[in-house]
């Protein structure tokens, strides 16, 4: 015995189960898109706390490079927090002796993966500061401080 179903409720059903179909795939085999991590001021954007110290988080991970590489204080209390977002390197922040208009001793000599350190310090001779992180400087790990007049 042949059942026979009206062509229209054919179309209707095949156009349902087609809906379904491509609902319940929507979401295999896509994958989101990446996301950046939050990384602070990566902007380069130097914040003032209440205090009057002009405040920036340099980001360092497992790319040798800071981000931002490059900043602008104005002459006066800086500090400056590396946060190492990476996963296998350790990474440090000092400012070279010799190039810079004025030298600045304060460093971070290590920080490890998911940790994060700071350094405050005074400055007033304008001019640009180069820092870098002593482990990966040959591998182009730099930066350059910006000391607006």
């Amino acid at each position: 015995m042949k059942v026979l179903v009206p062509r229209h409720r054919c179309v209707a059903l095949a156009l349902t189960a087609t809906a379904v179909l491509v609902a319940s795939l929507s979401g295999c085999g896509a994958s989101p898109e990446p996301q950046e991590p939050d990384r602070g001021n990566a902007a380069g954007d130097v914040t003032v706390g209440p205090d009057g110290v002009q405040a920036m988080t340099l980001v360092s991970s497992d790319d040798y490079r800071f981000v931002p590489a490059a900043f602008t204080v104005l002459p006066g209390q800086v500090r400056i927090t590396l946060d190492n977002l990476a996963v296998q390197l350790t990474h440090s922040l000092a400012f070279p002796p010799g190039p810079n208009p004025s030298d600045i001793a304060e460093s971070v000599p290590v920080v490890a993966p998911s940790e994060s350190d700071t350094i405050e310090f005074s400055i007033s001779t304008p001019g640009e500061y180069a820092f870098i992180c002593s482990f990966h400087e040959a591998l182009g790990h730099t930066g350059v401080m910006t000391v607006a007049a």
